[in-house]
């Protein structure tokens, strides 16, 4: 940009985050130990008072001029200190205190070691029938966790480290992505999980684990006896199987079976595990249809597959299940896919045509690998 205007010879150039001002200050004045945004910030500050121009130093410091004055400000009102232009903690000044009396306190605590197994509403109730007396719920849950008055510490313990390890984790949520930006043409599959249950005679629960592809609509699904993130882990590494490995991302919800194994079978297939929003079905709506089909056009036709539940093994139920996917993804017409079946519409976008391979395997190991 030409010659420099602070002295001696130099220049500065706009392709740099800082001005050649910046690095040039900042050998010549000795800053101690800030940091390098109150270092910037004084850099911008002194910048200014050569050039009073705020529009150049802030276009060069990359500053909104809210900002900059703002800073400017706080070091002019305090003398000019430096460690003015560090970042301020962000504690608040004042915390809340409980309101709450020795006295009270001393009485819950008392009320609550008579009776361990009580909930809060029940010490509530209790607490204002003997002492004639309001305390709140909040101050009885301050009360147990000050005192660890808990029925079982252990368990208490164990739930609290749960939840805090919980919230450090963050989920990927389907309304912060692009679902086609995920999808490739090494990993075109991007596959819609739920769960369906079914509730049998005697109170006997058996669970099937579906999955549907997002664009290519070929689905998958499989009995289990449980509902444990064991059985969702056995359930990818089919799903995995059956496509040649080429998944990008599985959408479920937030569900304790697709946690824990799931999850890191996820981890080690490199599969993005995207979460649903709490309480809302319609961010996974191509599953739930594909489970009203699962519903009207098998479970509600076969006669019988429901007697098959309720073996222990759940072989044959498996295989007449895997009958109706081969229907299904083969045979079946899709309106959505303009009446051509799942593998169709595959074969026509993502697979290779020269190979002709289909993302499923032949019809007399189709069963096998369900």
């Amino acid at each position: 940009m030409g010659k420099g205007i602070f002295g001696g010879g130099g220049t500065y150039s706009i392709t740099y985050n800082l001005p050649y001002y910046f690095y040039k200050l900042s050998k010549n004045l000795s800053m101690g130990e800030m940091s390098e945004k109150a270092k910037t910030r004084l850099s911008a500050i002194e910048l200014y008072y050569k050039l009073r121009n705020v529009s150049l130093v802030c276009s060069l410091f990359n500053l909104s001029r809210k900002t900059f004055y703002k800073w400017q400000k706080r070091f002019e009102a305090g003398e000019r200190k430096l460690f003015l232009l560090e970042d301020l903690p962000k504690t608040p000044k004042e915390k809340r205190k409980t309101t709450l009396n020795f006295k009270k306190e001393m009485l819950i605590k008392k009320l609550r070691e008579k009776y361990p197994t009580f909930g809060k509403k029940k010490l509530q109730i209790l607490f204002q029938k003997e002492y004639n007396c309001f305390v709140s719920q909040n101050h009885i849950a301050y009360v147990i966790k000050k005192y660890n008055l808990y029925f079982n510490p252990k368990k208490a313990k164990r739930i609290r480290t749960k939840k805090a390890k919980n919230t450090k984790i963050k989920k990927i949520r389907i309304d912060k992505i692009d679902k086609e930006n995920l999808i490739t043409k090494e990993k075109p599959f991007f596959f819609c999980c739920d769960t369906v249950v079914l509730y049998l005679s005697y109170g006997v629960k058996r669970y099937i684990l579906t999955a549907i592809d997002y664009q290519s609509k070929i689905a998958y699904a499989r009995c289990y006896s449980s509902k444990s993130s064991l059985s969702s882990f056995d359930f990818i590494l089919r799903l995995s199987l059956l496509v040649n490995g080429k998944i990008s991302a599985i959408l479920s919800d937030n569900g304790s079976e697709f946690a824990k194994y799931f999850d890191e079978a996820c981890k080690k297939l490199k599969i993005t595990h995207i979460f649903t929003r709490i309480k809302t079905p319609k961010d996974n709506s191509v599953n739930e249809r594909f489970n009203r089909t699962l519903k009207e056009e098998f479970l509600a036709v076969d006669e019988y597959f429901e007697p098959l539940l309720t073996q222990s093994d759940l072989i044959e139920a498996n295989n007449r299940l895997t009958s109706f996917l081969i229907f299904y993804n083969l045979k079946r017409p899709h309106c959505s896919l303009n009446y051509q079946t799942p593998i169709e519409w595959y074969n026509n976008h993502w697979a290779n045509k020269e190979k002709g391979v289909l993302p499923m395997y032949p019809t007399y190991t189709f069963s096998c690998l369900f």
